[in-house]
């Protein structure tokens, strides 16, 4: 069973530190290395995905897809939430650059026909303009590359969608991160393994920097640290516009809810 704890912890007994540059996300490389095995350890428990299904159905419901729509769930990771949308009845088409992440998403399918799972960058989507009803970006999926290469990918969206159809994005966001401030805590995975995660915020430059570590029942440990840009809904509004998105409402919740400081950011952009 995982447990979350916000105990302080004392992280200069040999737990590697934030190394990248301060206002720089990562490169690709340092996202490959982590959407991996590595990612799969952190992320792939039965009990992180417990919520998985209610969000995507939510998420499909806030774009407007009709039923048994072409659906885009982009990246989708090992299909937390492309899975139970196909079940549910939506074409479903994911996509993600991480073969690992894909190869786990085709196990737990387990050879029904939806969904497609699709290896490619989403900067660069193998479909053809207006394959899709709506388009899915959720679970922090957006901030990688920055600013630039951030609106390259939602302009490549946008490409694939139908005219009027939706993209939604579900994502943590700048007053969000700035209210919670530096954050350190750990999590039991089982089999006597811990996972610590310590995370800064650089206000300057909007970046989050991140270091996981696992640490085996041997004392045995991997770490790997990652720098995401994490933009404030303005920001990512202005994005969305010069990706030739039509209009860009923002909200608190999958639900419709009132955004505020409090909450995670849900943006509802119309291509």
């Amino acid at each position: 069973m995982t447990k979350r704890s916000h105990v302080k912890l004392d992280l200069d007994s040999g737990l590697d530190s934030p190394t990248v540059e301060r206002g720089d996300t990562s490169s690709v490389e340092t996202w490959d290395s982590l959407f991996s095995d590595f990612y799969l350890r952190a992320y792939a428990s039965d009990e992180r995905d417990a919520g998985a299904e209610a969000q995507a159905l939510a998420a499909a419901r806030r774009s407007g897809c009709p039923e048994a729509g072409d659906l885009l769930d982009v990246p989708c990771g090992f299909g937390r939430h492309s899975i139970p949308l196909a079940r549910a009845g939506y074409r479903v088409t994911g996509t993600d650059r991480s073969q690992a992440l894909l190869d786990e998403a085709r196990r737990r399918a387990a050879g029904e026909r939806w969904p497609k799972l699709v290896q490619a960058d989403y900067r660069k989507l193998p479909f053809a303009d207006g394959s899709f009803d709506a388009a899915l970006n959720l679970y922090t999926s957006i901030g990688y590359l920055g600013d630039e290469e951030d609106t390259k990918a939602l302009a490549e969206i946008g490409r694939v969608l139908r005219s009027g159809a939706a993209l939604v994005i579900e994502t943590m966001h700048r007053d969000r991160l700035v209210t919670l401030g530096s954050d350190r805590h750990w999590e039991l995975l089982g089999e006597g393994r811990l996972m610590v995660m310590q995370t800064t915020f650089d206000h300057a430059s909007g970046v989050a920097q991140t270091t996981q570590t696992f640490i085996g029942a041997s004392n045995e440990r991997e770490s790997r640290t990652w720098s995401i840009r994490v933009y404030a809904a303005t920001e990512l509004a202005t994005m969305l516009d010069r990706a030739g998105f039509a209009e860009a409402r923002c909200y608190g919740d999958l639900e419709g809810g009132p955004l505020s400081s409090t909450t995670r950011l849900v943006v509802v952009a119309r291509a």
